[in-house]
């Protein structure tokens, strides 16, 4: 798999299902290589932490409520990381071409190159690998997102795209 043509990118979408591995490749394809890590789930964990004194976040502990704010909080990390020129790597499921306008915006907005890495395991892996996990995501969320499932396009907007199969 040659990611060379990725390593200059200012923003790289890592995405795919819960389960489909997209924070152990990008450890090991991407882990010192001066690249920022940006999720969405560990803003959810901080901001619960935060306004829970000493409860430690679980998945039961979701709220679309507060989606509003992760969002908004994740937007302005990116943002200020690409001020500082940093290059970006998203790590978010971004199952749909929709839930993907964002950083594609983001990356207009700001002059930068983006590209997107699509993880395309089979959703019952990824259902199996879920239920190993300590904190499992309900498996109606993998369900629903797998019902979503646009796989990304440069027509999207990208410099690059990435279609990872058997991961």
């Amino acid at each position: 798999m040659d990611l060379g043509r990725f390593q200059n990118l200012d923003m790289i979408v890592v995405c795919g299902l819960p389960g489909s591995g997209k924070s152990h490749f990008a450890g090991a394809h991407f882990s010192g290589t001066g690249r920022l890590r940006v999720n969405r789930k560990e803003i959810r964990r901080l901001l619960f932490e935060m306004s829970h004194f000493g409860q430690k976040w679980t998945e039961k502990d979701f709220a679309s409520s507060d989606e509003f704010l992760v969002g908004h909080v994740e937007r302005k990390i990116i943002e200020h990381f690409l001020q500082g020129h940093k290059k970006l790597l998203i790590d978010d499921t971004s199952m749909s071409r929709e839930s993907r306008k964002q950083y594609l915006a983001i990356a207009r907005q700001t002059g930068k190159s983006i590209g997107a890495i699509f993880l395309d395991a089979p959703a019952a892996r990824c259902l199996e690998r879920n239920r190993s996990r300590e904190d499992s995501v309900p498996e109606r969320v993998i369900s629903n997102l797998q019902a979503e499932k646009e796989l990304p396009d440069v027509a999207e907007g990208y410099k690059e795209v990435m279609v990872v199969t058997g991961y």
